[in-house]
């Protein structure tokens, strides 16, 4: 092999094996933490149930500490819970806003498949957003 191959194919490769340690560094750390964040099974106090896990195993907290802290941690994880709710909610209802205001400026050829794409959009924005579909008010909890 000549030595401007070489250079290239080491160059290649430390760049694939850098990639691949990146990636997954990114999916370790990120994976199951954003995804618990928006499980839509999650309430208050589960939410709350891992928080207090977590500093329990990370921090080697005595079951003195784990019980002193345990009213913050669900004041906190309540706290999460609300102001997840109310981010879901205002940008449903951003979305919905100019998405409105787009259709009316539309021919009613196009408005008509704009707004079927509308609803698969919101029908997977509630999913990922863990919102009640009929419910985009700001009072959801």
């Amino acid at each position: 092999m000549l030595p401007s191959r070489k250079i290239t194919a080491t160059f290649i490769g430390v760049f694939l094996i850098g990639a691949m340690a990146g990636s997954l560094i990114t999916w370790d750390f990120s994976d199951m933490r954003f995804s618990r964040f928006l499980n839509r099974t999650s309430d208050p106090d589960s939410m709350a149930a891992r928080i207090n896990q977590k500093y329990a195993s990370d921090y080697h907290l005595t079951p003195e500490e784990q019980t002193k802290i345990a009213p913050l941690t669900k004041e906190m994880a309540q706290q999460l819970y609300q102001v997840r709710s109310r981010f879901a909610n205002d940008v449903i209802t951003t979305m919905n806003d100019y998405h409105q205001k787009i259709a009316e400026q539309m021919d009613p050829d196009h408005r008509t498949a704009y707004e079927q794409a509308n609803i698969d959009r919101m029908k997977r924005m509630n999913n990922l957003l863990m919102t009640d579909p009929g419910n985009t008010s700001q009072d959801q909890k």
